[in-house]
């Protein structure tokens, strides 16, 4: 995916990650999700206020937040009714097909994660920060 750091300037994402020497030390098939949890806690400790689940959260929370910002910086937005994600600024040219489907908590999470809740409120979906 591309990164669209200007959304959220200040929220590290995938491309921050793979900069650092740990992630860089991984072996290369690890490498992808060493990066992930490597943003997963660069956000943790730059922006406490907001909970972040790891790619490997796959439990949905609760409550579930009505909007989060993926690995690399993306929105993606939940559908009260049906419970699944979209990604509203999908374009075909800029993203890989998969991001204009409409994805599950768990597919999102695995595929795409870490997932940052947009709003600073640590009661947004409980549990893992």
């Amino acid at each position: 995916m591309s990164s669209k750091r200007s959304k959220n300037p200040a929220l590290p994402v995938l491309d921050d990650a793979f900069r650092l020497a740990s992630v860089k030390d991984a072996e290369e098939s690890t490498r992808d999700l060493a990066a992930r949890l490597a943003t997963t806690e660069l956000r943790r400790v730059s922006h406490p206020g907001r909970v972040t689940w790891e790619p490997i959260d796959q439990a949905e929370p609760v409550p579930v937040p009505p909007t989060v910002v993926d690995g690399d910086g993306d929105l993606w937005l939940r559908d009260r009714v049906t419970g699944t994600w979209t990604m509203p600024e999908f374009n075909p040219k800029e993203f890989p097909a998969r991001c204009g489907e409409v994805l599950t908590w768990n597919e999102l999470a695995c595929e795409y994660g870490p997932l940052t809740a947009l709003a600073d409120d640590r009661r947004i979906g409980g549990g893992r920060r």
